[in-house]
């Protein structure tokens, strides 16, 4: 894991956040608040909803920055995963899920956050590996895939929605990511 100088400044700022100094968190919050925000919108499509997440997110980060550990999880990373966690509690409280076409590449990749804001050589790589990668998965799996890890289902309700055993659903989900993983790292 290739740590860069917004990563040490992201982790110097949760080390003082786990301490309760609150400038930091005013700080953290004003280098970080917009790719959280921007994780939630996609998950929950609409930003006033995505707006209370992120506040919700920033509460958790508050209580729970003393768990972060920098060699275990880029800080970046740790805080997405609390704000896609909240994204998915949101979901399932309002008991609302928002329906993709999973076979429209460019919807799939906008849901995953590749989309490009600008069309960089480095955006269009990203779009073409996540693609090829997830083309690999056959459709079960892919489609359970995403719909785990991008719009939240549980793997009971994948269970119930596919006609097919929890047990499978997992092992569906555990080996497609066993696969993407291998995939990405075969490009890097």
């Amino acid at each position: 894991m290739q740590t860069t100088d917004q990563d040490i400044l992201i982790a110097a700022l949760l080390r003082d956040v786990a301490e309760g100094n609150v400038s930091a968190m005013e700080s953290l919050y004003q280098q970080v608040s917009l790719p959280l925000f921007r994780i939630l919108v996609r998950m929950l499509k609409t930003e006033a909803i995505a707006e209370e997440a992120l506040q919700e997110t920033f509460v958790k980060i508050w209580e729970n920055a003393h768990r972060f550990k920098s060699d275990r999880a880029a800080p970046m990373a740790w805080m997405g995963r609390i704000a896609r966690n909240q994204a998915i509690d949101t979901l399932r409280y309002q008991k609302v899920r928002p329906d993709h076409d999973l076979h429209d590449d460019n919807a799939l990749l906008d849901m995953l956050g590749a989309a490009p804001s600008a069309d960089s050589p480095d955006n269009q790589a990203l779009r073409g590996l996540l693609l090829n990668c997830l083309g690999r998965l056959t459709d079960k799996p892919r489609y359970c895939v995403v719909k785990a890890y991008v719009e939240g289902y549980s793997h009971d309700e994948l269970s119930r929605e596919m006609g097919s055993p929890v047990g499978t659903v997992k092992s569906w989900i555990r080996r497609s990511l066993l696969a993407l993983k291998r995939c990405l790292d075969e490009h890097e």
